[in-house]
């Protein structure tokens, strides 16, 4: 671990330049949904914000504090989490969009990162296994979730469990289900505090549920760390 604290850098602006890149060149080329000018959408073009975009790599470059607490085989996967999947969640944040086109960029991500880390894992059979059972379940279990509330949950946020599922799973299930119970609990306090305000300008609902999911993996790397 000591010697990878003086790799950690070069892989925060890694997650830092990717998360600028996609923020800045692929965001405000998306696709606008059908109903979101009707609805008080901001548009996707205006999001990268020098400023947003500036917090946005400074998130990213922390992020990848946490590969020093994961196997070398995943820390692609903690890049990814720390990059595309952190530019899901702030266009969640900015937008309560969570867009498809991006969805399926983010799995790709996750699906190079994953083979890499193959390479890398001693049991590569099991890694796969991981990757691939922890991201049905997650889907499927958010999923049912979205059902059950009638969307009361945004089906954004089934493709997001999924893709952090893939990541949590494949370090441990005790990580994976530490991970869902530390973001829900997260999203639980968040929206206890803003169900009275008003939704934030540019946003189609009061609450995005998306930067909480994201934390809860990273709040469950510390807690597991620790015990």
């Amino acid at each position: 671990m000591t010697a990878w604290w003086a790799l950690w850098p070069l892989w925060g602006v890694a997650a830092a330049l990717l998360a600028w890149a996609q923020g800045r060149w692929i965001v405000p080329r998306l696709r606008e949904p059908d109903d979101g000018a009707s609805l008080g959408k901001t548009a996707y073009r205006a999001l990268p914000t020098r400023g947003r975009l500036a917090a946005l790599a400074g998130v990213a470059a922390l992020s990848q504090l946490a590969t020093v607490f994961v196997p070398a085989s995943q820390r692609g996967l903690w890049l990814v989490l720390g990059s595309a999947v952190l530019v899901l969640v702030w266009v969640d944040a900015l937008t309560t969009w969570v867009p498809l086109a991006l969805v399926r960029l983010t799995l790709a991500q996750l699906v190079v990162a994953g083979a890499i880390g193959l390479g890398w894992d001693p049991e590569p059979a099991a890694l796969a296994a991981r990757l691939a059972v922890a991201g049905a379940v997650s889907w499927g279990l958010w999923w049912l979730i979205w059902r059950i509330t009638r969307g009361g949950l945004g089906y954004g946020d089934v493709r997001l469990a999924a893709l952090i599922g893939m990541i949590t799973g494949a370090s441990s299930w005790t990580h994976w289900l530490a991970a869902w119970l530390a973001g829900s609990l997260i999203g639980a306090v968040w929206g206890l505090l803003r169900r009275r305000t008003a939704p934030a300008p540019g946003t189609t609902s009061g609450f995005a549920y998306g930067p909480a999911l994201w934390l809860g993996p990273y709040a469950a790397l510390l807690w597991l760390a620790w015990v």
